[in-house]
């Protein structure tokens, strides 16, 4: 007798480990999706479609029982009267606790590319872990834009001098593939709507992909419309252009949908063809199998010691302009604004400002993490700890990176519009038009000038 695979909402692949030998398919939908914290309305809405999606097509195929079970108060509710559970190893440390104490199986899973133990094996007895060495590694590894010598294409690793371009006035993108909406995206809505869940953000379309074939078309809308221009302007924000050229595939990535090798493949292939320039293709690889991995690997190395990191030992509980309250700083109300309406900001505007906000502010790192996790359609604490806490606050001294992300306002002057039209002035730090996110930078350096001043890279600051 076969066991029951359980697919968790973030891992859809169609090749879950867990399917191999199963007699039955479970889903199971629990109330708590929006809880402890609330989460996006659309983040919830496009997990449940992506599970009832997958669900669906088990179902047609016919080769499996698919058991659903919607609206359950826990996960322990929804796995009653079910034996030999098994899932793919759950993608936070927590769940995989909960896995333990529930008694499911977990084996290992299958929806990144480099395992947590092959991630501590190649960080061990290294002095200092360098996101650009993994990254070359992995390039040799999976032989990715590499010459036929095994030589980096074009003669170098990193093409970044070239990808920070700041906008120009007229700088517009195509707009991205936008999946079309079924009856089960309607169903998901409605008991959404029915379940009184406590949710934030605004509701509309699904705007990401959640099924193989809606990722295949948004890989294929990226890569042909707006690769060739997402290197140059990857750290440009503009007001007005949500998603710029920005691929918007970390979703179906992290649902499990599309294998990231395939994108990879993707880029690549535009680049051999002539499509699209090296720097472009480059930066975007870089992201997959240099940030994305990098990230993961962190993540589980360090996994029980997140959430109570705070190396500059801030404490500030997370601000109401966060969670919509107005500032009248145009750069913040604008990005805070875009993640209300569409659950997404890209990487420099999570960064450069929502993070550099909350490290100049003094914001406590775990606070930054949560909301990270729940405001984002892509949110999950293995993303959202090493990011916001290691990279954006600083919180582990300098182990994901080599100095704190603090800028003022001059920087969001130069890679952004909204500094136009703005009461404040970026370049002033007192007085009645001093911008705040200058005041909080130089105050910022102020507090931390014994840890800036220790830091090469950050010495003249001080």
């Amino acid at each position: 007798m076969g066991h029951t695979a359980l697919i968790l909402g973030d891992q859809l692949m169609r090749d879950n480990p867990a399917l191999a030998g199963a007699e039955r398919v479970l889903f199971v939908e629990t109330t708590g999706t929006a809880r402890p914290r609330r989460a996006h309305r659309r983040r919830v809405h496009l997990v449940l479609s992506g599970m009832r999606h997958f669900a669906e097509e088990l179902r047609r195929a016919g080769e499996l029982k698919v058991v659903e079970r919607r609206g359950m108060r826990s996960l322990k509710a929804g796995l009653d009267g079910f034996d030999d559970v098994v899932c793919a190893a759950p993608n936070s440390a927590g769940a995989r606790r909960a896995m333990q104490r529930l008694g499911v199986r977990q084996i290992e899973s299958n929806q990144f590319l480099t395992a947590p133990d092959r991630f501590a094996a190649w960080a061990e007895g290294r002095l200092r872990l360098v996101m650009e060495d993994f990254y070359r590694e992995q390039r040799h590894r999976f032989d990715v834009l590499l010459d036929d010598d095994g030589r980096p294409e074009g003669g170098r690793w990193n093409w970044d001098r070239e990808n920070r371009r700041p906008p120009t006035a007229d700088l517009h993108a195509p707009d991205p593939y936008r999946p079309l909406e079924d009856a089960i995206d309607e169903q998901v809505r409605a008991d959404i709507d029915a379940a009184g869940l406590e949710l934030f953000g605004e509701d509309g379309p699904r705007q990401f992909a959640v099924t193989p074939a809606e990722a295949e078309l948004a890989l294929a809308s990226f890569v042909d419309d707006r690769l060739a221009s997402f290197g140059p302007w990857q750290d440009a924000m503009v007001e007005g252009e949500r998603f710029l050229f920005h691929s918007l595939l970390s979703v179906p990535m992290n649902l499990g949908v599309l294998a990231p090798l395939t994108a990879v493949r993707a880029a690549e292939g535009a680049y051999r063809r002539g499509d699209a320039p090296l720097a472009s293709v480059e930066g975007f690889v870089r992201q997959i199998i240099g940030w994305r991995e990098w990230v993961w690997g962190m993540y589980w190395l360090r996994a029980d010691q997140w959430p109570e990191r705070n190396a500059l030992d801030a404490h500030l509980p997370l601000g109401d302009a966060y969670r919509g309250g107005r500032t009248g700083w145009k750069c913040l109300d604008s990005v805070v604004d875009g993640v209300a309406a569409t659950g997404y900001a890209h990487h420099i505007e999570r960064l450069m400002v929502l993070g550099t906000i909350g490290l100049t502010s003094g914001t406590e790192p775990w606070e930054l993490v949560r909301w990270f996790q729940s405001a984002f359609v892509d949110g999950a604490e293995w993303v959202m700890a090493p990011n916001a806490a290691g990279m954006a606050l600083f919180a582990d001294g300098g182990e994901m990176m080599t100095k704190p992300y603090a800028a003022g306002g001059n920087y969001i002057n130069r890679m952004s519009d909204h500094c136009v039209g703005c009461r404040f002035t970026p370049s002033e730090k007192h007085g009645p038009r001093a911008c705040p996110v200058t005041a909080l930078y130089w105050d910022f350096v102020d507090r931390h000038a014994d840890v800036l001043e220790a830091n090469r890279r950050t010495r003249r600051a001080v």
